[in-house]
């Protein structure tokens, strides 16, 4: 494999996702049944809006806007909107892109997901750590 290769050689194609309607809840549950580190956004059409990291939910116990709330996940669903917690119009990638661009892409931006849209749906998404592996088996 080549860094010239498409990232559809390296992306993952199953891909959960949420849309703007779950709740913080649910986006929770997401996260730990799927051990993921990245959730795309999508509305009805299957078009990404939006990035949920794990980093993000970190930083919502940090908050001081929620440091007090007692973990209660109605309160916390209640306080809680996915169009106020996902990065919004997240940088992404096609599956025709280069490797090399995917990795230019997390350098420059120091990100660490990359939906892959093609025309205008997600199709897919490549992470950091598929850098990695490719790497450690093509090296």
């Amino acid at each position: 494999m080549e860094v010239n290769d498409p990232v559809s050689t390296i992306m993952s194609r199953t891909v959960v996702v949420a849309n703007q309607f779950h709740n913080f809840s649910e986006v929770l549950e997401l996260f730990s049944k799927h051990n993921m580190h990245h959730l795309p956004v999508v509305d009805g059409q299957n078009r990404i809006i939006g990035i949920i990291s794990s980093n993000d939910l970190m930083k919502l116990f940090y908050d001081a806007k929620y440091r007090d709330m007692k973990f209660n996940s109605d309160e916390i669903d209640k306080a809680l909107n996915i169009p106020d917690i996902m990065t919004k119009d997240p940088i992404s990638i096609t599956s025709s892109d280069s490797i090399k661009k995917a990795a230019k892409l997390f350098a420059d931006h120091k990100i660490q997901c990359l939906p892959v849209v093609d025309n205008g749906t997600l199709v897919g998404i490549t992470t950091v750590k598929d850098l990695a592996q490719l790497v450690a088996y093509y090296g």
